[in-house]
C-alpha cells in the first residue's frame, strides 16, 4: 500500500525535534525538498533546508545522490555564493562531485548565484553531460549577457529540446535583439524537430512588442493558431501587451474579451495599462470598475496603470481618488512610482502646492523620478523657483541627467530670460553633460526602419 509522505510528515515530525533521530535518508531529503519547494515564506523560520541538513550530519545519517540537488535549490541569490560554495565543499567532501544529477544542479546554482565563471568550471569537468546539463550553462550564459558564449554552446548541443530553444530566445529578448529572436525563431519552425510551447511563443510575442512591429505580432498570433495552442491567460495577456504596444488597441481589447472568465490581475492589468497609454482615459477606469466587480483583487502594478490615466487625461479628482482607495480599501502602500504618478498629475493641472504637499508627506526620500515630476509640472506653470529647486535636486542625485538642464533652460527662454537661458547651455557645456538624441523607428513592409 502506498502512504502519502506528504501525510507521515509535517513541522510536528519527530525529525525536526532535536533529542530523535531520523528514521532514513528518503525522509530528510523530502523534508529538505518540502522547506525549499513550499510557496509561503515565514518571516522567522523555526528551520530551514540548511539546519535541516545540518541535523542530518549531526545524526549520522547517510547522505545519497538526492540530497544536494534539493539543497542546492534553497542558494538563489548572489548574497548566498558564499554559502553555495560551502555546500559544493560538502558535495566534493562525499564524493558527489561526478554525479550528473548533482553537477547540474551545482551550475544552476551559480546560474542563480550569478556566477557564469564557477557554473563553467563544473560543466567543463562534467565526463557525461546530459540535456539538462546543457541547458543549465546555456541558460547560466544567457542570464550572465554572455549571448556569443550561449549561442556557440547552444550549437554545440548534441540534442535540443523546447527548454533549449526558449532559453536563447528569451536571452536575445531579454538583452534587447528582438531581430535575432524572430531569426531563431523561424530556424527552430524549419527544423521541425522540436515543436513550441506556450511559453516560447510568449516569448515570441515579447519580441514582437519590443520591436513595436504589429506585422510581426499578427504573424506570432497566426502561429499559435497554426500550432493548435490555446489561448490561456499566460498567452492572452501576452497578446494583449503586444497589441496595445504595437497600436491595435482594439485587438488587444479583443484578446481581452475572448478570455473570458479566467482572466487573472495580470490580464487586467495589461488590459488597463493599454487603455491608458492610449488615452481611452474613461475606459480604463471603468475597466478597473468592472475588474473589482469581477471579484478580482487589484495589485500596484493595477494602480500604476489607472493613476497613469488619470495623469494623462488631467482627472484629478479620480487620481486622488483611486490614490486613497489603494491603502485604504486593498492595503496597498504607495510606491515611488505611484508618488510620482500623483506628483505629475498635480503638476500638470498647475496644482504645485498641492504637489509640494505630497512630496513632504512621503514615507521614502524623494529621487529623480519625483523631482523630474515636479520639474515637469513646474515648467508648464512657469513656476522658476520650483523649477531651479527641482533641478537642484536632480543634479545632486543625478549630475549627468541632460533632461533637467534642458527643462529649465526651456522655461528661462519661453519667459524670455535668455541669460539665464544660455548659463544653462554654458553649464551644459562646462560639465560635458550631453542630451541625449532622440531615436524614432517606423515598420515598412514587416521590416523595423
Amino acid at each position: 500500500m502506498k502512504i502519502s509522505t506528504r501525510k507521515l510528515i509535517s513541522l510536528r515530525h519527530p525529525s525536526l525535534n532535536l533529542w530523535h533521530r531520523t528514521v532514513d535518508c528518503f525522509t530528510w531529503n523530502t523534508l529538505i525538498r518540502a522547506y525549499v519547494q513550499r510557496t509561503h515564506q515565514p518571516s522567522s523560520p523555526t528551520h530551514t533546508p540548511l539546519s535541516i541538513f545540518l541535523r542530518m550530519r549531526f545524526h549520522g545519517v547517510h547522505i545519497d545522490y538526492y540530497t544536494f540537488p534539493f539543497l542546492l535549490q534553497s542558494v538563489h541569490s548572489p548574497l548566498h555564493l558564499q554559502l553555495g560554495r560551502s555546500i559544493h565543499s560538502q558535495v566534493l567532501i562525499f564524493g558527489f562531485s561526478s554525479d550528473p544529477f548533482v553537477q547540474t544542479s551545482l551550475i544552476s546554482m551559480y546560474t542563480a548565484c550569478g556566477d557564469v565563471g564557477s557554473a563553467r568550471e563544473v560543466f567543463d569537468e562534467m565526463s557525461q553531460r546530459d540535456l539538462p546539463a546543457w541547458n543549465s550553462i546555456v541558460n547560466a550564459n544567457v542570464k550572465a549577457g554572455l549571448l556569443s558564449v550561449a549561442r556557440e554552446l547552444f550549437v554545440k548541443m548534441p540534442s535540443r529540446n523546447v527548454v533549449s530553444w526558449s532559453s536563447m530566445l528569451d536571452g536575445y529578448v531579454r538583452w534587447g535583439k528582438c531581430e535575432e529572436a524572430l531569426e531563431l525563431f523561424n530556424q527552430m519552425m524549419k527544423e521541425n524537430e522540436v515543436m513550441p510551447n506556450e511559453y516560447t511563443m510568449a516569448i515570441l510575442l515579447a519580441a514582437c512588442e519590443q520591436l513595436g512591429s504589429l506585422e510581426h505580432g499578427k504573424w506570432a498570433h497566426a502561429c499559435v493558431y497554426k500550432l493548435g495552442m490555446e489561448i490561456n491567460v499566460v498567452l492572452g495577456t501576452s497578446l494583449i501587451e503586444m497589441y496595445a504596444k504595437c497600436g491595435s488597441i482594439v485587438r488587444a481589447r479583443l484578446v481581452f474579451e475572448n478570455l473570458g472568465p479566467k482572466k487573472d490581475v495580470m490580464a487586467w492589468n495589461a488590459m488597463i495599462s493599454g487603455l491608458a497609454k492610449h488615452g481611452y482615459w474613461e475606459d480604463c477606469l471603468c475597466l478597473f470598475s468592472n475588474m473589482v466587480d469581477s471579484g478580482v483583487t487589484p495589485d500596484d502594478i493595477t494602480f500604476l496603470g489607472v493613476l497613469s490615466a488619470c495623469v494623462h487625461g488631467g482627472l484629478v479628482s479620480q487620481g486622488k481618488d483611486m490614490f486613497e482607495r489603494m491603502s485604504k480599501e486593498f492595503g496597498i502602500s504607495p510606491s515611488v512610482q505611484h508618488y510620482g504618478c500623483m506628483i505629475d498629475l498635480y503638476g500638470k493641472a498647475g496644482l504645485i502646492d498641492e504637489a509640494w504637499d505630497l512630496l513632504n508627506t512621503m514615507p521614502m526620500e524623494p529621487g529623480v523620478l519625483i523631482w523630474g515630476a515636479l520639474l515637469s509640472g513646474a515648467r508648464m506653470c512657469g513656476d522658476i523657483e520650483t523649477c531651479e529647486i527641482a533641478l537642484n535636486k536632480i543634479i545632486e542625485q543625478d549630475p549627468t541627467n541632460s533632461a533637467a538642464y534642458v527643462l529649465l533652460s526651456n522655461v528661462y527662454a519661453k519667459m524670455g530670460r535668455w541669460k539665464d537661458a544660455g548659463d544653462i547651455r554654458n553649464v551644459m557645456e562646462t560639465k560635458k553633460v550631453h542630451k541625449v538624441p532622440g531615436r524614432s523607428s517606423i515598420e515598412i513592409n514587416a521590416n523595423i526602419q
